[in-house]
């Protein structure tokens, strides 16, 4: 998301050269006119698409998790029962969270619903394992789940107490 000014810029700087050519044509002035008119037009209605590109959820399939090395981290999540789980994840190499939308599975949102309350619950953090796939085994991390609540520190060793009665010169 971080390359789409990026590649706007690309896009209206080919309209520019494509106006430029229109402009130094040997056309007549009115068709000239037009052409800047069409750049102008073509800038504004990109860029607007752009910005309301950025505030929609991206489908799941587009993020790249087969090159992820650790699981995701669920920042929030709204489960639209029968249509989609929309997900907001930071994934493990990136510092910057994503929108996502998967499209509606019933056993992930009975885990995600699971591991949200457990979460809630044990104050403790959701984490998605994007590779995940279902099979029969049992000891394979599921879809959602939650991490561990933190351990307590340790309790400092007791000081030895030594009783001594008065009077003994030892």
């Amino acid at each position: 998301m971080e390359s789409i000014p990026g590649f706007y810029l690309l896009y209206v700087l080919v309209g520019c050269v494509l106006a430029l050519l229109a402009i130094w044509s040997r056309r007549r002035l009115g068709v000239r006119h037009v052409a800047i008119g069409m750049l102008l037009a073509l800038a504004l209605t990109s860029y607007s698409a752009l910005i309301d590109l950025l505030g929609r959820p991206l489908p799941f399939r587009y993020a790249d998790v087969d090159e992820l090395t650790g699981d995701a981290v669920v920042l929030a999540a709204s489960i639209d029962e029968g249509i989609a789980i929309y997900l907001w994840l930071r994934m493990p190499d990136q510092r910057q969270p994503a929108y996502y939308r998967m499209a509606w599975n019933q056993e992930a949102a009975v885990s995600l619903k699971k591991a949200l309350e457990r979460s809630y619950r044990d104050n403790s953090t959701v984490m998605m394992n994007p590779n995940y796939e279902t099979s029969l085994e049992i000891g394979k991390e599921p879809l959602f789940y939650i991490l561990p609540p933190e351990r307590l520190p340790l309790k400092p060793p007791p000081e030895i107490f030594e009783y001594r009665r008065p009077g003994n010169p030892i």
